[in-house]
């Protein structure tokens, strides 16, 4: 999909940065032969990894998105409990989000670059904190696109979109950030306390 056919959806509102999901819906389960797709969809890896990890989702996001970035803030002690996240990034938000979303996929170290990106974003501004790309390479738009591709054909409303996998083994999807009191079943991992004050109001 090209980077201005997503960026038309995002202005009708079919796509947006999603807040908190006001109710935990039940499990969108999706067929098992999706796997393939986003298990194999440009990403950034972060989190427990080898044997170390016990769980794994993946996750559409926008670099400007403050949804995402409250999400990665609720996700972080439970990667130091063995969570594994796949970042999806896709561009649609704002002028320099494909710029950004690129930078992540292009860099020698996409952990540390996405850590500065949400470490450094601006929840006034609603900006990720890392310069954009000032030209997207095609193979790199190509991967983008890919991403939008996929989110779009999965029906997702916007972002961040999680799939994660129940408990009886099939993966699901949920829209929006989840209530932190959701996380643990969600993840399949113990609860972890979330201390950062600006989750608060998630809980």
């Amino acid at each position: 999909m090209k980077l201005a056919a997503i960026t038309a959806i995002a202005a009708t509102g079919a796509v947006s940065c999603l807040a908190i999901a006001a109710t935990q819906p039940p499990p969108n389960y999706m067929p098992a032969s999706a796997a393939a797709s986003f298990e194999h969809a440009p990403a950034i890896v972060e989190g427990a990894s080898g044997a170390h990890v016990k769980s794994t989702i993946y996750v559409f996001m926008d670099p400007n998105c403050i949804f995402c970035h409250y999400t990665w803030e609720a996700l972080q002690p439970y990667e130091a409990a063995g969570l594994q996240v796949h970042w999806i990034p896709m561009g649609f938000l704002k002028p320099d989000s494909a710029g950004k979303a690129a930078a992540l996929l292009q860099a020698a170290n996409g952990p540390a670059l996405l850590h500065e990106l949400e470490t450094k974003f601006s929840e006034e501004k609603e900006s990720g904190g890392i310069a954009p790309l000032a030209k997207v390479p095609a193979a790199t738009k190509a991967k983008l696109d890919a991403n939008a591709k996929l989110f779009t054909s999965f029906g997702f409303d916007g972002t961040p979109a999680i799939i994660y996998k129940t408990g009886d083994g099939r993966w699901a999807s949920l829209d929006g950030l989840p209530h932190l009191s959701a996380l643990p079943g969600i993840l399949n991992l113990p609860e972890q306390p979330i201390t950062n004050p600006s989750l608060a109001r998630f809980r």
